[in-house]
């Protein structure tokens, strides 16, 4: 088969279990697929022809598995291949001491087994194959070619929990060029490389649809990016960025992307930044074989990491889509953690000695993270109108102020201003993360909030842990994201303004506005920011139920619809902060952000969802909710509007539209 190292058929699997299912889940396969299972686990390689026909022929002769095994591993070849990764382990632990991996687990509590793998494709598969089965990852795979092939019906939903893909680049190639040249064409001055690539986008589009439509619905697809060759192939001189093989694959990973991104079951992966980060000249085949071959080897222990930590990077993206404990919240010292030294101190400050090196990474990463919407906020011991003036001196226009939603600076304990700033963000200490270089300062804090997550030591490591730790990113960005600040310093001025009014009074003045939308499928506008705000929600939501993009797809296919509400008022504008689900004359979930608390929206949501329930013919309406340990903000909401529940049950019956808010304007969208 072209594009792969092995003389396997285009279509073919194997089959290993995860960690926790040793020999007796071995010996419970198929003859073939125990084979195929003891060569990959002990030997670390597929199995050849001639022996795979000897130990079938012993297992069909009556031959058992129990002894089948221990021959197997008595093997002269099983015992080299024990010593070899022995000797590995020990040279990987040794260097994994000066090399850190690429994706963090610092910020990770929440122990989850690991998905469950289809796994398609050919040269990277295979490196993923080997290091899968030395990690106990739980994986099928099907070899196969990037063709349009029949892909195997096999591959159901209930079986798996995600489908990684590994697409074949010299194949995309030969279908790009007349001659059917996937190999050497680039050097063939002759050809037209731009109606090459165009050809080659086109194909890659047609293969990527044709994958997804033979995938079960609810399973997500992620291709992994191609190997892109480095840009050197026309010499130091040459031009080697457009026109190039080099080129032409960035071109298809943009396209790639492209086309992913409007997908609602696809998605890219990106592995390049992976092997950059170990290196190159012992894993990247393309200096030994040819760039088209666009293949990675697991011989070497970088080779190792580098599979190990695309399978968590894809373990990352699935807890991403799945809104696993997410930060929510980062919560920053200031002295030797936002510049280095204590600046009360300095005599004289020159801004860049302060900030040049890992603390302009540490903004970087910061102001990443608030683009994505998690809420920056400053607790630092300082006094505060000197520090905020050395603050402007440093930073200028890179960070300011503004950026951070709370800033505490003065000389009480730091538990008592994160508490400040957790009472003006409205959000629950597991979803915080306090960065401070000072460990004492960490163990105080800690002591007031256990669930809290925590950075300390050295600050060169942080950058990287915000960037790349599943637990600070999100699916996608909305535009709700770039209001997060804004909305929690006017949620800070609000409760400022209601110190001298009456609450009647005080809500009057807001001129609180909501402006209703009816999503009923995932063409409109404003459904990627309901998905996003459904999966954030934890304290008021009333079932604290987590969908998916194709569970959510699926539920407005069976006749449920989405109302979601806006709000603005005075200070600012929030976006959308309310959310309520709704099928027939069921109300199956409402969120609200925490925000816009003790405000009415939710009150005015259920009125608007009551009143359009009314005009499609429903006299009487059921809510649900169930008790999640962290949702107590809602315990009250159905009795509140006059729902009575079942004895003993989660199901709250109405009949009766309560009164809205009269200091709300509602409109529709």
């Amino acid at each position: 088969m072209r594009g792969c190292k092995t003389g396997f058929p285009a279509l073919w699997d194997h089959w290993w279990p995860g960690a926790e299912a040793r020999e007796a889940d071995l010996r419970a396969l198929p003859d073939a697929e125990f084979v195929e299972a003891i060569y990959q686990r002990y030997l670390g390689r597929a199995a050849d022809e001639e022996g795979k026909a000897y130990y079938l022929r012993l297992l069909r002769a009556g031959r058992g598995r129990v002894r089948v095994l221990k021959d197997f591993r008595r093997s002269a070849e099983a015992r080299r291949y024990t010593q070899y990764r022995q000797r590995r382990l020990a040279i990987a632990d040794f260097l994994r001491k000066e090399h850190p991996p690429l994706l963090p687990t610092e910020l990770r509590r929440l122990p989850l087994p690991k998905p469950r793998i289809v796994l398609l494709g050919t040269c990277l598969a295979e490196s993923l194959l080997q290091v899968a089965l030395e990690l106990g990852w739980s994986m099928r795979h099907y070899l196969m070619d990037s063709g349009l092939q029949e892909v195997d019906r096999q591959i159901v939903a209930d079986a798996f929990d995600v489908v990684l893909v590994n697409l074949t680049l010299r194949t995309l190639l030969s279908m790009s060029v007349e001659e059917g040249d996937g190999d050497l064409f680039h050097l063939r001055p002759e050809l037209d490389m731009g109606q090459i690539q165009a050809q080659a986008v086109l194909n890659l589009q047609q293969v990527v649809d044709h994958i997804l439509a033979a995938i079960p619905p609810g399973l997500p697809v992620f291709f992994v990016s191609l190997l892109e060759p480095p840009p050197q192939v026309a010499g130091v001189l040459g031009r080697n960025r457009q026109g190039s093989l080099y080129g032409l694959v960035r071109g298809l990973n943009d396209a790639l992307e492209d086309h992913l991104a409007a997908s609602p079951q696809g998605y890219y992966l990106e592995i390049n930044d992976i092997r950059q980060y170990y290196g190159d000249a012992s894993v990247y085949d393309g200096y030994l074989s040819h760039y088209t071959h666009n293949g990675l080897s697991p011989l070497s222990v970088q080779g190792e990491w580098i599979a190990r930590d695309i399978l968590e990077r894809l373990e990352g993206a699935m807890r991403v889509l799945r809104a696993e404990d997410p930060v929510k919240l980062i919560i920053t010292d200031l002295d030797n953690t936002l510049w280095r030294g204590v600046l009360a101190e300095e005599d004289e400050i020159v801004p860049w000695q302060h900030t040049e090196g890992w603390p302009l990474g540490y903004v970087e990463a910061l102001l990443e993270c608030k683009r994505r919407g998690i809420l920056l906020a400053i607790c630092s011991k300082n006094d505060e109108g000197a520090t905020r003036e050395r603050f402007q001196q440093l930073w200028g226009q890179r960070l300011r102020l503004e950026d951070f939603c709370s800033v505490q600076i003065n000389w009480q304990p730091k538990s008592q201003n994160i508490a400040q700033i957790l009472r003006t963000t409205n959000i629950l200490p597991d979803h915080a993360l306090f960065i401070d270089d000072h460990p004492l300062e960490i163990e105080e804090v800690r002591g007031a909030f256990p669930r809290m997550r925590f950075l300390t030591g050295a600050p060169e490591r942080w950058r990287h842990v915000l960037l790349y730790a599943p637990e600070t990113q999100v699916a996608r960005v909305s535009e709700e994201s770039a209001l997060r600040a804004d909305s929690i310093q006017a949620k800070a001025a609000r409760d400022l303004a209601a110190v001298d009014m009456d609450r009647d009074a005080w809500l009057r003045s807001l001129g609180l506005a909501l402006r209703f939308d009816r999503i009923v499928d995932v063409g409109h506008s404003r459904y990627a920011r309901a998905l996003e705000l459904l999966n954030r929600t934890n304290q008021f939501n009333t079932t604290g139920q987590r969908w998916s993009d194709a569970e959510l797809r699926d539920w407005l296919a069976s006749g449920g619809w989405l109302l979601a509400a806006r709000a603005e008022d005075r200070f600012t504008n929030h976006g959308l902060v309310a959310l309520a689900l709704l099928r027939d004359h069921g109300i199956e979930q409402v969120v609200l952000s925490c925000r816009v608390f003790s405000l009415g929206i939710e009150s005015a949501l259920l009125v608007e969802a009551l009143r359009q329930m009314q005009e499609s013919g429903h006299a009487d309406f059921v809510g649900h909710f169930t008790a999640t340990g962290r949702n107590d903000a809602c315990r009250d909401f159905w009795p509140a509007h006059g729902f009575i529940q079942d004895a003993g049950g989660s199901l709250w019956r109405g009949s009766l539209v309560p009164d809205a808010p009269t200091w709300i304007r509602s409109e529709g969208g």
